[in-house]
This record gives C-alpha cells, sequence and structure tokens, in this order.
C-alpha cells in the first residue's frame, strides 16, 4: 500500500454493521454518500494532517452499504483519532456471495455471472448504443457482457470463469440499467447450451 494511503481499521458495531474509524487528527474530506456501496479497496475520503492529505481506504474482506456519515453532508469534517468516520450495513452481503457464486449450479442446471466487484451497471457502451448483450444472446468466453462503473473508473465486465462454460445462452439481465449491485450479486442469469 502507498504511503500516500492508510487501510482503514474497523470495529464490529454489531453482527450487521461496522464503523471504519479515523486513523488520526485531521480534516476528512469524504467522497461517499448515504446509500452508496463499499468494497474492498474502495477509497472512501481522504484525510487532511498538517497540509498533507492520505486516502482512506476500506480493508480487505469488508464490503457494505453506507447507514451513517460524520459530518451529514459537509464537505470538510474535523475528526479526532479513533472517530467513527463511517457506518456500514453488512446484512446479507455474507449469503449472496456464497449463493449468487458463479462456481454454483442450481437445480435446474442454471448458471449465473456475477458482479466482481460493487457499483453501478450499465448494459451498454453509451445511452445511443445497443446492449453487450440481451436475453436469449449465446455469449463466449473473453465477450464483454456491460461495465460496472466504480469511482468515476467504467471497468469491463467479461465473460470468463473456470465453472462457467466456454459459450452459454442468457436468459435474462438482472440489473436494470444504472442498477447499484454489490460484489456476488447476480448480473446474467445463463443456461448451458447443452441443455438450451
Amino acid at each position: 500500500m502507498s504511503e500516500r494511503c492508510y487501510v482503514l481499521r474497523g470495529r464490529a458495531i454489531d453482527r450487521e454493521g461496522s464503523e471504519f474509524l479515523s486513523p488520526s487528527v485531521g480534516v476528512f474530506v469524504p467522497r461517499v454518500i448515504e446509500g452508496e456501496l463499499l468494497a474492498s479497496g474502495q477509497s472512501i475520503g481522504t484525510i487532511e494532517v498538517l497540509g498533507v492529505r492520505r486516502d482512506l481506504v476500506v480493508p480487505a474482506g469488508v464490503e457494505g452499504r453506507v447507514v451513517e456519515r460524520i459530518g451529514g453532508g459537509r464537505a470538510r469534517v474535523p475528526v479526532q483519532y479513533g472517530d467513527a468516520l463511517l457506518a456500514i450495513s453488512t446484512t446479507s452481503m455474507a449469503s449472496m456471495s456464497e449463493a449468487d457464486s458463479p462456481e454454483t449450479v442450481d437445480r435446474e442446471g442454471a448458471l449465473a455471472f456475477t458482479a466482481p466487484m460493487s457499483g453501478r451497471f450499465y448494459s451498454r457502451p453509451s445511452p445511443s448504443e445497443a446492449p453487450f448483450v440481451s436475453a436469449g444472446d449465446i455469449v463466449q468466453r473473453g465477450q464483454t457482457l456491460g461495465l460496472l462503473e466504480v469511482m468515476k473508473t467504467f471497468n469491463r465486465l467479461v465473460y470468463q470463469g473456470d465453472h462457467l462454460p466456454d459459450a452459454a445462452k442468457v436468459e435474462k439481465v438482472v440489473p436494470n440499467e444504472g442498477d447499484d449491485v454489490v460484489r456476488g450479486d447476480v448480473i446474467l442469469a445463463l443456461r448451458s447450451l447443452a441443455e438450451s
């Protein structure tokens, strides 16, 4: 991790949530809002200490939805060491990853391509262009399926995975255009070509 970053320290609030704590005295400049989805490695903002700004990064293995942010809507919030910067809800996150894993096949043999990270889903390259894939399409390994916007960066979703066939038929595109998804959410419901 860079010297310009702090990996945040978390503290469990209860079974359903956690808080991220300030690593230092300084001024917190948040980049997230209440209701936003967070994932491991994502920056939640910066802390300014004696004129030096450092990114504040979500620790590995942590994800959830922001339920409270220190300072409400203020853009700059003075903080002390150990102040709770954010509270996140982690309810149902663990079960989603397990239940929606592309490595599992449901009772009828259906497959699922799941989100590799949290972000905002887009099914097309631009509003005026056709979607990357639609229900009924056949997808091949390496094909672009959509985009995930994370921190103003668009990441291509590519059809791949050890437990997915080289080609499959799209049964349904699950999220709507612009929906927020969490890592492990089903993006595409698929069917093996052998069963189509």
